[in-house]
């Protein structure tokens, strides 16, 4: 553990496509101890650059672009400079779908994988460029949910924690798939199922990596399903929203505290964050508090390291705003005022200015 030397961070915020001036990234200073935040770099000219990973001093994105009359898609990286700047794209390789949705890098950093919302093409290519190998997601066993489970739609890639398989979220079929990544084969066995309807869209590994927590968007529920390296069985499901609920709201985005003992999840329309404890032993949930936030529709959201303040994305206020975060209550109180930025949906912290954890 190297001790740390600067209360700064910084953060990186992924935009929505359709900004005016193409705005798509926005680099975010943040204080660790007072919560005070700052946009310092916005780069524009780019569109499709909604979710993203960032490894060491390198963010991994994809775009679209017009060239030779024809919409296509990249994924590209990112040099991170020095106070986080971003540098100068470089283009890993084109990509046989639209623009992803979703992309993520294998535990070991090699592979850089991708989903493709409305075409259900998800695929997987080295982290320095080369072949794509990718697969269209079958129009199989549909959900129910009016207008949106018409067909597979891939939402959302990650691996096993070993790198041995790739998974996709498929919102439209309500499953996982999981792949070989080597060859792109789908590994049936593994499969994991939600509820008809439930509309999957994000998930995220326990601390031990024992159990898989699924967001699911349409039913605003988690899942936990615990893993033994080969196959899944279902724990429980818990709903996100509070008790009475009876308007619109879509579930978002799934996260952990670094210890893995509390799970959040943002819900948009009941705009809120969900807070539940965590049973390292049974997988279980247990819901701690639902904290109702200042601005409408949060997209993502991230803890500050440090995990004194959080930062969330108020998509449809094109607002950042920081909260305080009172662990033991799971509470959110407003910092300062909000900033502006174009529907801000994926956020990631990098390294730390003169210091490391």
């Amino acid at each position: 553990m190297i001790a740390l030397l600067s209360s700064i961070v910084y953060c990186y915020v992924g935009c929505s496509s359709g900004s005016p001036d193409k705005e798509s990234l926005n680099v975010l200073e943040c204080d660790t101890e007072t919560g005070a935040a700052k946009i310092v770099q916005t780069v524009k000219g780019f569109q499709g650059t909604t979710y993203f990973q960032v490894c060491g001093e390198r963010l991994y994105t994809v775009f679209s672009e017009m060239r030779e009359g024809k919409k296509r898609s990249c994924a590209a990286r990112f040099p991170i400079g020095a106070q986080g700047r971003l540098g100068e794209m470089r283009r890993l390789a084109e990509l046989p779908c639209e623009a992803p949705c979703h992309v993520a890098l294998s535990p070991d950093g090699k592979l850089f994988a991708f989903a493709a919302y409305g075409s259900a093409t998800v695929g997987v290519l080295p982290v320095d460029g080369g072949e794509v190998r990718s697969f269209v997601l079958p129009d199989a066993g549909m959900g129910n949910f009016p207008g949106r489970q018409k067909k597979a739609y891939a939402h959302y890639a990650f691996f096993t924690p070993d790198a041995a398989r790739v998974g996709f979220v498929d919102l439209g079929c309500d499953r996982i798939h999981f792949f070989d990544p080597a060859t792109m084969e789908r590994d049936e066995k593994m499969t994991v199922r939600a509820d008809c309807g439930d509309g999957p869209r994000h998930c995220v590994w326990s601390k031990d990596g024992k159990f898989l927590f699924l967001l699911n968007e349409l039913s605003n529920s988690v899942m936990s399903f615990g893993f033994d390296g080969r196959s899944f069985r279902r724990v429980g499901k818990w709903t996100t929203l509070p008790g009475g609920f009876k308007g619109f709201s879509k579930a978002a985005a799934i996260k952990l505290t670094g210890d893995g003992k509390i799970l959040m999840a943002s819900n948009r329309g009941c705009d809120s964050i969900a807070f539940f404890a965590v049973d390292s032993g049974s997988g279980r949930l247990e819901m701690r508090n639902i904290a109702m936030l200042k601005g409408p529709f949060p997209r993502d959201f991230e803890l500050v390291p440090g995990e004194k303040f959080m930062v969330v994305g108020h998509k449809r206020g094109n607002e950042i705003q920081v909260y305080r975060f009172d662990r033991a209550a799971c509470t959110l109180e407003a910092v300062g005022a909000p900033l502006k930025a174009w529907m801000p949906l994926c956020f990631k912290f990098g390294k730390y200015d003169g210091g490391v954890f």
